[in-house]
């Protein structure tokens, strides 16, 4: 019975003597932004698995509402060029495609990079390690913030194309005003840039009355010249009172008309008609580009940060770890370990 007793003691000391297992989990080597080391690093962040889904989440629909926001400034630009841009392309060749060009040119562009920058967001999500996804996502995003800095400048192209000089438009009115009695093309889209805009003349109505805008051949009965003489298309369309386009300086008997009191013609010229149809195009163009800027802008962010937390594994592990991510910064490598080198085992001799 003695010899079983100590049998038994001897046990439990050999059971003691072992070093007991540590049932806590062992600490992730990456879990740390230690662990990560981050040249100009600002600001460098720990996000879950979770939080990387959330990013994912808002990526896809600021991407979403920036492509129909594209969309709609591309219609618009068509829109533009149809209609203004075509009476100033009349008036002065090609100075009718710079607005919407201004439009639709960033807005195409940020179109292509954010449907490059969610084909790619999505391949992260890959089983397999994809590093050159990461790569390829890296250099949109330094496109798309390029592209910001461009869209910029052209706001301001644009500001200064709206406010600025514009004597050729009046120059171009004249010359078209000259060609109405001897082009067709040029008199139906005089008369319709007169009836639209609700304009006569360049800068004033009576510049018709030193152009002969009608067939000698046809009025020669009727009258002499074309002194105090504008085309019907001049006629005001918000008046009551009856047209007179002819005689407009002498008073009427008949339609009890004088011009200082009936005028019943625009007496606005289409230059400045034209002029401040520009101006407003032009600032309802910036506004759209500014929107499409600050959303860009949004955009980055999830996408950055999506791509800096890839980018050190290549791969999202799921809810196994964490990720660090940082806006400005570059990933520079990982340290071994954080904690403190475990102590040398004692030498046998020195247990007994």
């Amino acid at each position: 019975m003695k010899s079983l007793k100590s049998k038994i003691k001897n046990k439990k000391k050999v059971d003691d003597s072992k070093p007991k297992k540590d049932k806590t989990k062992p600490k992730d080597k990456h879990s740390s932004k230690e662990d990560v080391i981050v040249r100009f690093g600002k600001p460098i962040l720990q996000i879950n698995f979770k939080r990387i889904k959330l990013l994912v989440t808002v990526a896809v629909i600021l991407i979403l509402i920036i492509t129909i926001l594209s969309v709609n400034c591309l219609i618009t630009a068509i829109k533009i060029r149809s209609h203004l841009g075509a009476f100033i392309n009349m008036i002065s060749s090609g100075e009718g495609e710079i607005l919407p060009t201004m439009l639709a040119l960033p807005t195409f562009v940020f179109l292509c990079l954010n449907l490059g920058a969610f084909f790619f967001v999505y391949k992260l999500f890959s089983k397999k390690k994809s590093p050159g996804a990461n790569s390829i996502l890296f250099i949109l995003i330094l496109l798309i913030l390029v592209l910001v800095v461009s869209t910029v400048l052209v706001v301001f192209i644009t500001l200064g194309h709206a406010y600025g000089a514009h004597e050729k438009l009046h120059d171009g009115i004249i010359e078209t005003m000259k060609k109405y009695a001897v082009n067709s093309y040029y008199k139906i889209q005089m008369d319709r840039l007169q009836i639209e805009f609700q304009c006569c003349g360049s800068k004033k109505y009576d510049e018709w009355y030193n152009i002969t805008w009608f067939d000698k051949d046809v009025s020669s009965n009727t009258s002499t010249g074309s002194a105090d003489q504008t085309p019907f298309s001049c006629c005001a369309m918000r008046t009551n009172l009856p047209c007179i386009h002819y005689d407009i300086e002498k008073t009427g008997r008949n339609y009890m008309y004088t011009p200082e009191f009936n005028l019943s013609i625009s007496t606005t010229g289409c230059y400045t008609r034209v002029i401040e149809k520009k101006r407003q195009v032009g600032l309802s163009i910036i506004g759209y580009l500014f929107l499409v800027v600050f959303l860009e802008l949004l955009l980055l962010l999830p996408l950055r940060f999506l791509q800096t937390g890839h980018s050190i594994d290549s791969k999202f592990e799921g809810n196994s770890k964490t990720y660090t991510v940082w806006l400005i910064g570059t990933y520079t490598g990982k340290n071994q370990s954080n904690a403190a080198p475990e102590p040398p085992p004692l030498p046998p001799e020195l247990l007994d």
